[in-house]
């Protein structure tokens, strides 16, 4: 089996990090209470958009999450840990405690839809 996650090469020119940066598909998230969208994701975390909240850095926090646009309830709960709070630009950054094998085949599927769309919609 071929994988999007562990084939895809840069976001934004070349990183030096484990787990590169994702910008799609885009996932709807709840933390601390909240609905927000990924800014972008990687096989260690996510950075999500549009969050005013109070967590803290190291706080151990559960995101809810789905796929954005989809009608399904949110399919998935990960654990994670606020690595970086951005008030100012309202942007939360986290990492997972692990990846697990249901998280990854979670974010296979994502590229599976978003791909098998955007190849129906060309034609």
């Amino acid at each position: 089996m071929s994988s999007f996650t562990m084939g895809f090469r840069h976001v934004r020119g070349p990183e030096h990090r484990r787990d590169k940066r994702l910008p799609l598909p885009i996932f709807t998230v709840m933390v601390d209470g909240q609905e927000a969208d990924t800014v972008n994701w990687s096989l260690g975390g996510l950075l999500i958009g549009n969050y005013d909240g109070h967590l803290l850095v190291e706080m151990p926090v559960e995101i809810a999450i789905k796929i954005k646009d989809e009608s399904a309830e949110f399919s998935m709960k990960i654990n994670a840990k606020v690595v970086r709070n951005d008030r100012t630009k309202k942007l939360l950054a986290v990492k997972f405690d692990e990846l697990s094998p249901a998280i990854y085949d979670f974010f296979e599927r994502g590229f599976n839809r978003r791909f098998q769309r955007a190849k129906a919609s060309t034609r």
